[in-house]
């Protein structure tokens, strides 16, 4: 078989936003996480839903449905 004959294969991580179906190329997720609580910030976007504690570091949470 010639290179040219060879077909790289891909990996996607899909997920559903609302009603829409999107994906992402599994190289550039990091990891998959558990719901995790969500701490309300003040006077943020209405699309900022808050921040969570990942490791010690401070998260934000965006719902893209409204950004």
């Amino acid at each position: 078989m010639s290179v040219a004959g060879i077909t790289e294969l891909s990996q996607y991580l899909t997920f559903k936003l609302d009603e829409e179906v999107f994906a992402l190329d599994i190289v550039k997720v990091r990891e998959v996480l558990e719901f995790a609580s969500v701490t309300k910030v003040p006077r943020t976007p209405d699309f900022m839903r808050g921040v969570i504690n990942l490791r010690g570091s401070v998260v934000p949470v965006l719902d893209l449905r409204l950004k």
